[in-house]
């Protein structure tokens, strides 16, 4: 698990985002300002990129924190600073987007369909994390609410004990006033015991069959009548075999794991029992980086394969 939120890695990378556009708006050279336009759409990537991880890292970690943190105040503590957390990230994104917006000049120049949707995509990654941030800011409100409240009545019971050792509970409090009050018998639920009839009974008596009849009408039970299955044909009786697609991640991360490759490079060179299509290797190198987040090495690269763009990513 990573306990770490990296706000300072996307902070580094808007601050290399700004350096980048500066020198393509001062260079006069047509390759290398063409370089410097790659460079900046791979780091809007990577900024959207970075900023969705470290949402899902926040909240991951705020839920550990409330669940497993035993201490009450350190818990509070780490809650308030993930609570921190999530507004840098929001001032990070803020920041981002008003770069993309005032920087209008070098996108003009820049004048590049890949550029555009790769904004277009950002984007939408900061609407996403704006999003579950405001999620992740409600319920660590609602954490913290409920710590606040076990802890005040964490302290009455401890002085409700002290008293109790004391031998002062009776004159002290109202406390023999407030349980002759109370009656909470009456919110317990009704408890039904079913009665079950023996089969000896049901055979002998035919009155209890005619009481059953009235009860499923007068409930709107209707008895179906049982119908016969057709017989089977010899075509039923033969062995049919369907090769089905799925297979193993656990098995294809392993061997992904020993190799050198890349994980999109590996997924297209397996040996699959089936026949497999690019959607497929599409969704289980998405299905593999969800569930191996913390073994994957992200290089910040991308390549591209059949129209599909994808990051080269190894295993740690």
């Amino acid at each position: 698990m990573n306990e770490e939120i990296s706000v300072l890695s996307v902070q580094e990378c808007i601050n290399t985002l700004k350096e980048h556009i500066t020198y393509f708006l001062q260079e006069t050279n047509v390759n290398r300002r063409a370089g410097y336009q790659d460079s900046v759409r791979q780091l809007l990537k990577k900024t959207g990129f970075r900023t969705l991880k470290n949402v899902v890292d926040l909240k991951r970690n705020m839920d550990n924190t409330y669940k497993q943190e035993p201490n009450y105040l350190n818990k509070k503590t780490k809650l308030q600073h993930l609570d921190e957390k999530s507004h840098s990230i929001r001032s990070m994104i803020r920041e981002c987007e008003k770069l993309m917006d005032n920087e209008q000049a070098f996108f003009i120049m820049a004048n590049d369909p890949h550029m555009a949707k790769t904004c277009s995509t950002v984007r939408h990654d900061f609407v996403e994390a704006y999003h579950a941030l405001m999620e992740i800011d409600r319920q660590i409100i609602v954490y913290i609410n409920q710590i606040d409240q076990q802890n005040q009545l964490y302290k009455k019971i401890r002085k409700l004990k002290y008293l109790k050792d004391q031998l002062l509970i009776k004159t002290e409090t109202n406390i023999t006033q407030v349980l002759e009050d109370n009656n909470p018998l009456w919110m317990e639920s009704r408890q039904y015991s079913k009665i079950r009839l023996s089969l000896e009974a049901l055979r002998e008596n035919d009155e209890i069959g005619q009481v059953l009849r009235r009860i499923a009408e007068r409930n709107g039970i209707q008895k179906t009548s049982r119908i016969e299955a057709e017989p089977l044909t010899q075509e039923d009786l033969q062995e049919q075999v369907q090769l089905l697609k799925e297979i193993d991640p656990t098995e294809v991360w392993n061997a992904f794991a020993a190799s050198s490759y890349n994980l999109f490079e590996f997924i297209l060179r397996y040996n699959y029992t089936t026949k497999r299509e690019i959607e497929d290797h599409a969704t289980l190198f998405c299905q593999l980086v969800i569930l191996h987040p913390d073994e994957c090495k992200l290089t910040g690269e991308y390549a591209t394969y059949q129209n599909i763009e994808y990051p080269i990513i190894y295993a740690k």
